[in-house]
């Protein structure tokens, strides 16, 4: 082989080696063009897929505002006039589509914005197809829906791939008003409601003192007129059932209004019992103590006398004032307190006002049943009431105890803490907004 052939054939190889090389160069352009437009699809659909579900959380938060603002205007009470005025539905309607636009959407660019016709009303909670906006919708209605829509959200990323179609995203909630606790047993005392009346008052005004008659035959205590004593678990537990309620102890939840109860008559050891809410406490090995039975935040009774002041008589709302000396722990005073006669010495040794800031809890304004005290012994809770429990039983045979009728236990304002869990089955304090889908 010449020298010239030998070269001539490097010349070969080298040329061909070069268009190899340059073919593989636009093979890895291809790959890497395909490679990057992927990625940037997949890029693409997780921010634009983000986007999305951010714009829904946020409409979602519109959406629950509009409905919670929306119940809390739904207070007509259609047993009590027939059918509401429509203007109920028309400030929940303002109510709802104010609050939706205190919230923001696609990524706190704008604010949420529900028209009208997506604040929808039913008088029941389903179907959602029964729900219809406030011209169409019965003005009794109780629950409302409200919807809030983001329209024409056009992708960042997919557009690149031609991906630009326009996507619409929206949220819906629905509220109604519901009790906001469960009721546990307060106090074994039922209220009775007044002849021909039914809720929310039942022929009560708020302020209005409510009295009994107690007697005394030994060791038992029996009621007689306006509230009794009554066993949340007829025919269970018997007379150290209702004297454990009176102090605290055990109890029974989930307590409803339909629910039967019984009027048991006299009570062995009620008094005692009872007085401990006042922080009076009988001498004894066996006695209750503070501890064990705690007592309110003040002792201080009404009627009053001076030296007290105010002077509140009977039948004058002592509320105000006890909410004063509550706050004082001012403790019981029988100089002031003005009941007189065979009642007048009051059964058990007062605490100090040290001990009523230390021991006390709010045990005198509470949540107790209303029911017919006429139709039997065996009767059905028909509503409820918050009271102020305004003196403690006295050592004479005979006396009178009174009661400070404060409102339904429903009542937004009622004063009465709460006596059980949030919601759930027996529910009775105060209506509040509630999402329920």
């Amino acid at each position: 082989m010449n020298r010239s052939t030998a070269s001539n054939r490097s010349v070969g190889r080298s040329a061909f080696g070069a268009e190899a090389w340059a073919r593989q160069r636009g093979s890895v352009a291809i790959i890497a063009a395909i490679a990057l437009a992927v990625m940037i699809g997949f890029a693409g659909l997780v921010l634009d897929l983000g986007r999305l579900f951010v714009n829904k959380t946020e409409l979602q938060s519109g959406a629950d505002a509009c409905a919670l603002a929306a119940s809390r205007q739904l207070t007509c009470d259609a047993n009590a006039v027939g059918t509401c005025a429509a203007q109920y539905l028309l400030n929940a309607e303002v109510a709802g589509i104010f609050a939706a636009a205190r919230n923001r959407k696609d990524m706190q660019a704008s604010a949420v914005a529900v028209s009208p016709a997506d604040v929808r009303f039913n008088t029941v909670l389903g179907p959602n197809s029964g729900y219809a906006s406030r011209t169409a919708a019965n003005p009794n209605s109780k629950f409302v829906m409200c919807i809030a829509r983001s329209t024409g959200i056009v992708p960042w990323f997919m557009g690149v791939l031609g991906l630009s179609a326009a996507n619409d995203v929206s949220a819906a909630a629905v509220a109604t008003l519901a009790p906001s606790q469960n009721f546990c047993q307060g106090p074994p005392i039922g209220v009775c409601k007044k002849t021909g009346t039914s809720a929310p008052n039942f022929g009560y005004a708020v302020g209005e003192w409510v009295a009994s008659d107690f007697h005394t035959n030994g060791n038992n205590d029996d009621l007689t007129g306006a509230f009794k004593w009554i066993d949340f678990t007829p025919n269970a537990g018997g007379n150290s059932e209702i004297r454990d309620a009176l102090v605290g102890a055990g109890g029974k939840c989930d307590i409803q209004v339909g629910n039967e109860v019984q009027q048991p008559g006299q009570q062995q050891g009620a008094k005692a019992a009872y007085n401990t809410r006042f922080g009076l406490y009988p001498n004894g090995a066996n006695a209750y103590t503070p501890d064990d039975a705690p007592p309110d935040h003040t002792g201080y009774a009404y009627p009053n006398q001076a030296p007290g002041s105010p002077v509140i008589g009977i039948g004058t709302s002592a509320y105000a004032n006890y909410t004063t000396r509550a706050a004082a722990f001012t403790p019981f005073s029988s100089a002031q307190y003005g009941v007189t006669g065979p009642g007048g010495n009051i059964a058990g040794n007062g605490i100090d006002g040290a001990t009523h800031q230390a021991k006390g809890a709010s045990r005198r304004l509470v949540n107790v049943p209303v029911i017919d005290c006429t139709a039997g012994n065996i009767v059905r809770i028909q509503g409820m009431a918050c009271v102020l429990m305004l003196n403690p039983m006295a050592n004479g045979a005979n006396g009178t105890m009174y009661l400070e009728y404060r409102g339904p236990s429903t009542a937004a304002d009622s004063p009465c803490p709460t006596s059980g869990t949030p919601g759930g089955p027996g529910a009775s304090g105060p209506m509040v907004p509630t999402l329920v889908q």
